[in-house]
């Protein structure tokens, strides 16, 4: 019997998406995601000459690698996106970013693509300039004049003919824009509410045109566009749809070479340094999720061959290496945030390593404890590295020439406490903390605090200085999760009674109040709220 004769197991939908049919009766489970009909009507395509296909077999591996994760992304969130379907009661809470990343079929993407719109350039210009100014001037995504030109070029054309790679880059602007916490003014309100539905409607445009952006020609665009999904989606409580994302981006980083100084040598210094900050950028990403999620990063330190943000030494690159860099608003002083950003992001490799890794698992307690102790010194020089300008206690008022950065900074704290408390931890294999809790169980001594425990305190003081003067919408204050610690907090002292414990509720209870009162009062409602009145009682 020839080969084309043979009865096929592949359902349509399978067979002409080139992906791997599980048989299911009725309905396999691609066309089950899909929500189409389970047929065998189309008709086999013929054969090729073994050699023809073995020829071609190695040019298509690696787009096809590609193909089957984006359409088992799409798979997977299509089941996500179904499960807050069932629960419409969510919906009645405060939009947020809902961590969706789906790209439809075929006939729904060529729809998109044929419907590139974008918001009035008068609308959307200011809304650029503002992300160049606030976001990307500290985290460097893109090159303003490059940037600039495709929104100009992009404008230019009518919507089928725009370039949906460019297309899917300006919309991930947008939504970055949208999310940021200082929007400029229109008039006498802001066209730019951040974190709301703005956000979320321009992140489903750009993943519309998913499949286009990852499989398409490579370009440093397609690599931007990608990273700037993840900054978005990484906010989400579900950290499911931005690990699979950044594991593509780094896989296609890795094409590009990007990780490697050599394949940049020959490019001009402006474009070499937008090279590397995009991979530094991502390299963040995946450090930060992998310790979010305890799973393994994708980056190898060791397979790292660029010099870090603001350390160029020729005059050419110092110039255009000023990105990421704060100023102080007395001009006095100023810091590399993108830099001290990376450093951290270095630390939490190595804390994850420590911790969660399996080769910690086969550590001896000693190995783990000299491993702590060093990242215990790399948290402090880190810290020591800081100018005092910038310190957490202070930084409100040595930055307020530019508001918007103090976001930044909480953000940067907020991991590095985030580091200090997960690796000053009692654990079970601390040796010298067990045999201390034996000696206290025992009565033949105190109990003694761990070193680190005093470091931990003064830095969680510090950064509460911080939080009580940020006014944010951040996902995090709209989280139920706030309140349900304060009334967590709240009932501690009833049981225990120590004035300690009153002194840190109080503490905790003012400054989530004086935060939401100003944001409150930004907004001119200044409502009250029966978890404070409770509290202040």
């Amino acid at each position: 019997m020839e080969a084309n004769d043979r009865p096929r197991k592949a359902c349509d939908l399978c067979y002409t998406r080139k992906i791997k049919c599980d048989g299911q009766e009725p309905r396999c489970s691609n066309c089950i995601s899909y929500d189409t009909s389970c047929t065998h009507t189309v008709l086999s395509r013929k054969s090729k000459p073994k050699a023809q296909r073995n020829g071609r077999a190695k040019e298509t591996d690696e787009v096809q690698s590609l193909r089957t994760l984006v359409q088992r992304l799409k798979a997977q969130l299509r089941r996500v996106q179904e499960k807050v379907q069932d629960h419409p009661q969510e919906l009645k809470q405060p939009p947020v970013i809902t961590g969706r990343l789906e790209d439809g079929p075929a006939s729904d993407q060529n729809d998109a693509i044929g419907s590139m719109t974008l918001p009035p350039l008068q609308q959307a210009l200011p809304m650029v300039h503002a992300f160049l100014n606030n976001f990307n001037s500290v985290l460097p995504l893109f090159h303003a004049d490059t940037l600039l030109r495709l929104v100009g070029e992009c404008y230019a054309l009518s919507p089928p003919q725009r370039d949906p790679v460019v297309w899917a880059a300006i919309n991930v602007v947008l939504a970055l824009a949208t999310f940021s916490e200082h929007a400029p003014p229109v008039g006498n309100r802001s066209t730019i509410r951040p974190g709301n539905v703005h956000t979320t409607e321009y992140l489903n445009k750009a993943q519309s045109v998913l499949s286009t952006v990852m499989l398409g020609e490579m370009g440093l665009l397609r690599i931007q566009t990608l990273v700037g999904m993840v900054m978005v989606l990484q906010s989400s409580h579900d950290v499911t749809p931005s690990l699979i994302l950044i594991s593509a981006t780094m896989r296609l980083a890795h094409k590009m070479s990007l990780h490697n100084r050599a394949a940049s040598a020959h490019l001009d210094p402006v474009e070499r340094q937008q090279r590397a900050n995009v991979f530094w950028l991502a390299y963040i990403l995946d450090k930060d999720l992998s310790l979010r999620a305890h799973q393994p990063s994708v980056q190898l330190d060791d397979d790292i061959d660029l010099n870090l943000p603001s350390s160029s030494q020729t005059d050419a690159e110092r110039q255009v290496n000023t990105a990421g860099v704060i100023m102080a608003g007395s001009g006095n002083s100023s810091m590399s945030y993108f830099l001290a950003r990376v450093q951290l992001a270095n630390i939490e490799g190595s804390l994850y390593d420590c911790l969660y890794s399996t080769r910690a698992l086969n550590r001896s307690p000693e190995e783990r404890s000299k491993a702590r102790d060093s990242i215990v010194n790399a948290l402090e020089e880190w810290q020591a590295s800081i100018p005092p300008e910038f310190s957490a206690a202070i930084v409100v008022s040595s930055t307020n020439n530019n508001p918007a950065h103090i976001n930044f900074f909480c953000l940067l704290y907020s991991t590095h406490l985030q580091c200090m408390t997960l690796i000053n931890r009692a654990h079970a294999w601390d040796q010298q903390w067990i045999s201390d809790l034996r000696d206290h169980g025992e009565g033949t001594q105190a109990l003694q605090l761990p070193l680190g425990w005093g470091s931990l305190v003064h830095q969680a003081r510090d950064f509460m200085v911080l939080l009580g003067e940020v006014w944010s919408k951040d996902i995090w204050f709209r989280c139920q999760l706030v309140d349900a610690a304060l009334l967590w907090l709240n009932n501690v002292p009833k049981e225990v009674q120590s004035e300690q414990v009153w002194d840190v509720r109080d503490v905790c209870a003012e400054a989530i109040r004086q935060v939401r009162w100003k944001h409150a009062e930004a907004i001119g409602l200044v409502s009250g709220n029966r978890l404070f009145l409770e509290l202040s009682q």
